[in-house]
């Protein structure tokens, strides 16, 4: 009788127990909120540094094709590029859906709140793998330590320093699901939570995600080494492990092929390992992190691996504890080890970065570091007696080590910006876009140089684009006509000139202190035109004076070399594309040309785009480096220009087949057990 009693007290507490963890992060977060006056408490807003140069224009973007569904492809940047590959780098999280059907006035809050449950769900989370971990520790001692761990969890250095990369956080909220199904796997429980977080996590956000497969591979052989396993065990649970590790990457393949075609047309997918091991820091410089109130590091600095000095003091007391076996403790160092090795040495960041050096913000896998310390410090605690004072005291220590070391960062470092940053040119790009003819196409952009990514905030289609999935070829093309650039690889902000404003169809300049003044220019080419076949001996690599490429292009386009803008203009425009149906990703028009030539548009040729001539398909050429083409003969023509996504097909082929392998596994071992 008393061990059924002690059973249902302690059933009790788990849900007290969860609630502490989800909440006391929400509190800790609804504080620094309203002290430094974020939205809806006041009027700043975390979308700030990448926040809002990348996510919120790109967040702005995806609501707009996820209503009018059309998620494939976008006109509103870099002369047009891949958005399902962009959405699944950037934006993919299902915790994003609400934002995109609330109006636009609640969207900032959205945003900043959609943060304060991440980091509540990741405090959640991990108390569950605790629980479910640990379930010979007491119930008293579960009910402390537990919520404290996890809020030292969800306020770790890590989560702190890059608050304003929202992408990133749905990964670290599933990481404890993703362990602690693979620990199902090893205690020979179903595969479903294990395949499941992994899936959603991936599709959330691939890049760290990759780093996550990598570490559940490591997690995978620390259980199979820390303690003694019969080899054929071994082997069974491999399999195991890695099938359902295939299930859900094929799963994720919808996602996982169109995002890896987009990143191996980048720039950095180019830039390898120079093959010298060097250290990025001393022993010294990496141990200052474990300790409170560090400046948070970012652009190309140490790793922020703080999950207070009490989590760090009980991992080395689990390495020396004598209540595990050597087996079990020499694992752990050995894990411990390589990870922090792996961000100390170039070419670990190197592999765990995509096999690329990171762009500013260092050792983005350093998560992972503080989630193998606070296991190892759980594990300690599960063993240990402890004397109701210094369980009270151990408590208190690790609820302040967190508290106070998250509140003194976030108020002194985290980056935040004005809500009517966002919104002040809202009602002016409202009207601005309403010049925007659906049936047609025309391009639209600033006058003088603006942010990067204006057009997906604000909806139009137009040139100025910043993102990690732009490709090495529009770099190089904008780089060489003398656009402006901001951050190495992945940007570039619309320079205008009567040659670029006509090539690329810009109809409607925007300039003034908030873009109030409208100018239009009647001198555009349409999306497609006859040009000479010069075209293709421009080459922008090999421009030497980026100030040159504009007139360049303009006279291989022309066939010949001209003095005045208007003399090429007069006839490039003889030969253009009539378009009589204009969609995302499908385009009808006519066009009669009085010469053969190539078909030349202003469509970037990343892969994807088919034109069809006359009902016949037609090779495509690259022309200038960048843009799609094909030869084409004097005549009256009908064409059609249709996208699909790079791997789309594919994926969602192998996508399926994977869900119907778990669905049948299921089956099977439903079946078996019954």
């Amino acid at each position: 009788m008393k061990h059924l009693k002690t059973t249902a007290k302690t059933d009790r507490t788990v849900p007290l127990t969860l609630a502490l963890s989800f909440a006391v992060p929400a509190v800790v977060l609804l504080i620094c909120f309203a002290v430094c006056d974020i939205a809806p408490f006041g009027d700043r807003t975390l979308c700030s540094m990448d926040g809002y140069s990348q996510y919120y224009p790109m967040l702005m973007n995806m609501g707009e094709a996820v209503k009018s569904g059309e998620p494939f492809y976008s006109w509103n940047g870099a002369l047009g590029f891949n958005l399902w590959a962009q959405s699944g780098y950037y934006t993919n999280s299902p915790l994003w859906l609400p934002l995109y059907f609330l109006p636009h006035s609640a969207q900032v809050s959205y945003i900043n709140l959609s943060v304060l449950f991440r980091l509540s769900l990741s405090g959640l989370f991990f108390c569950l793998y605790l629980l479910k971990s640990h379930k010979g520790i007491s119930y008293k001692k579960s009910i402390l330590l537990f919520p404290a761990l996890s809020l030292a969890w969800a306020l770790n250095g890590y989560m702190t320093a890059f608050i304003n990369q929202i992408m990133w956080t749905d990964v670290v909220v599933l990481l404890p699901l993703v362990i602690l199904g693979i620990e199902y796997i090893k205690d020979k429980k179903s595969p479903l939570l294990y395949i499941l977080a992994l899936f959603v996590s991936i599709c959330s956000c691939f890049y760290i995600s990759f780093m996550v497969c990598i570490f559940a591979v490591l997690w995978f052989f620390f259980l199979m080494f820390r303690e003694y396993v019969l080899w054929k065990d071994r082997f069974r649970y491999a399999v195991k492990f890695g099938v359902s590790s295939l299930i859900a990457g094929g799963m994720s393949a919808a996602v996982i092929l169109p995002v890896y075609k987009a990143l191996s047309l980048t720039k950095a997918s180019d830039l390898g390992f120079d093959g010298v091991l060097e250290l990025n820091y001393s022993l010294g410089e990496f141990l200052m992190r474990v300790l409170p109130f560090q400046k948070t590091s970012l652009e190309y600095d140490l790793p922020n691996i703080y999950c207070t000095v009490t989590v760090f003091i009980l991992f080395l007391f689990f390495i020396f504890s004598k209540k595990f076996t050597r087996r079990h403790r020499a694992s752990a160092f050995v894990f411990v080890t390589f990870m922090f090795l792996s961000m100390c040495v170039n070419l670990g960041e190197f592999i765990w970065h995509g096999f690329h050096y990171p762009n500013q913000l260092p050792a983005r896998q350093s998560f992972l570091v503080i989630f193998l310390m606070l296991t190892l410090a759980a594990e300690y605690l599960s063993r240990c007696q402890l004397k109701p004072q210094h369980l009270y005291a151990l408590t208190a220590l690790l609820f302040a080590g967190a508290i106070l070391n998250f509140s003194v960062q976030f108020s002194r470092d985290v980056w935040t910006s004005r809500v009517n940053s966002l919104q002040k040119y809202e009602s002016v790009m409202e009207n601005f876009t309403a010049l925007d003819d659906e049936d047609t196409f025309v391009r639209m952009e600033w006058a003088d140089t603006k942010k990067n990514n204006y057009p997906q905030q604000y909806g139009y289609k137009g040139i100025s684009y910043y993102s990690s999935t732009m490709s090495g070829d529009a770099y190089d093309f904008f780089q060489q006509t003398a656009m402006d650039r901001y951050a190495k690889n992945v940007s570039v902000r619309y320079k205008q000139s009567d040659i670029l404003n006509a090539l690329f169809s810009v109809k409607y300049i925007m300039s003034g202190e908030h873009g109030g003044k409208i100018t239009e220019n009647d001198k555009i080419l349409s999306l497609g035109f006859v040009s000479s076949g010069t075209v293709y001996s421009y080459i922008p690599s090999k421009i030497k004076k980026p100030e040159l490429g504009q007139q360049l292009l303009w006279d291989c386009l022309c066939g010949k070399s001209f003095t005045s803008f208007s003399e090429g203009y007069s006839i490039l425009s003889k030969n253009q594309m009539k378009i009589t149906l204009f969609d995302t990703d499908y385009i009808e028009g006519t066009l009669t040309s009085d010469t053969d030539g190539v078909f030349f548009t202003t469509i970037p040729n990343d892969g994807g785009w088919e034109i069809i001539i006359d009902g016949e398909k037609r090779k495509t050429k690259k022309a200038a480096g960048y843009f799609l083409s094909c030869e084409i003969e004097k005549g009256d023509h009908e064409i059609v220009l249709k996208y699909t996504v790079p791997g789309i097909k594919l994926g969602a082929v192998i996508s399926l087949l994977s869900l119907l392998a778990l669905l049948g596994w299921l089956f099977i071992e439903r079946r078996v057990k019954l």
